[in-house]
């Protein structure tokens, strides 16, 4: 297959296209010409860099003649600070509704689009791709946004359509602010760590394995004939108390940080089961 995979440079986007070339497939990798992760993609000549921001997408076909699969991992606004920012998630929607729009115009089958678990928002239960979303944040509402307009978007196309809510993810090249990075970084220096009660559950998957979930994903999609469109949790079967998590970096990097649960409180107490 021919993959246009924006946002290869991106934490999960990255893991994602060396998968993809290691399977043998060809790949556009899709990235800002600013961004400072351009020397981890691998050397391949499987492998052609096409220079766009979100707001050059419109573009593509001058550059891309064709493909089958195109993966949109590209987002702007996924600080903490961004995601409150209703204005760049806004643009985030209308740059995706062009993507899908570009997708169909080079002759690709199949649009991938990477959800989040921000889409759900608070819920107790059991997490299913049937719960209800309830999001409170400017991120999750426009994640959902773009599902459901992706969802018209494609039927009025003729193109397959999948959304993936990834739940949290960890690894090599994750942001070093995600609770995960901070935590094994402060650890490693035995910092002392100001932390929420850390009292509910959480579910937390190895970048690698996220990217394997994608990869098979796209496959079913792409070869079932009867596939439209449809959402995918990408998650683990691990499910613990972020206590649990946290007590185990500490055993592993034998650290002797004091942990003050309880420093703070979040506004929103997200429990991902």
């Amino acid at each position: 297959m021919i993959f246009v995979i924006t946002g290869a440079t991106s934490f999960v986007g990255l893991e994602f296209t060396r998968l993809a070339l290691e399977c043998g497939h060809n790949v556009y990798a899709v990235c800002r010409s600013s961004s400072s992760s351009l020397g981890k993609l691998p050397k391949d000549d499987a492998l052609t860099i096409v220079f766009a921001s979100m707001d050059e997408y419109g573009r593509l076909p001058e550059k891309i003649p064709y493909a089958d699969v195109f993966v949109n991992f590209a987002w702007d606004g996924t600080t903490y600070e961004g995601r409150v920012r209703a204005d760049i998630h806004q643009k985030n929607i209308d740059n995706t509704k062009t993507a899908i729009r570009v997708a169909n115009k080079i002759g690709c089958k199949l649009f991938v689009e990477s959800g989040s678990q921000a889409e759900y928002g608070v819920f107790d239960g059991i997490i299913e791709e049937s719960t209800p979303c309830q999001p409170f944040t400017e991120y999750g509402k426009a994640k959902l946004a773009v599902k459901e307009s992706g969802f018209r978007l494609s039927e009025e196309l003729n193109i397959k359509y999948l959304h993936l809510r990834i739940f949290s993810t960890y690894g090599a090249n994750d942001h070093p602010y995600t609770l995960f990075m901070n935590v094994v970084e402060k650890m490693s220096k035995n910092a002392p760590l100001d932390l929420s009660p850390c009292t509910q559950n959480w579910n937390f998957l190895y970048v690698r394995d996220v990217v394997k979930q994608i990869y098979l994903l796209i496959e079913k999609a792409f070869n079932d004939a009867v596939f439209s469109n449809e959402v995918f949790n990408v998650a683990s079967e691990d499910t613990r108390t972020l206590t649990n998590y946290i007590e185990r970096i500490k055993e592993i990097l034998h650290s002797s940080s004091e942990l003050h649960y309880g420093a703070f409180v979040p506004e929103h107490l997200v429990t991902l089961n």
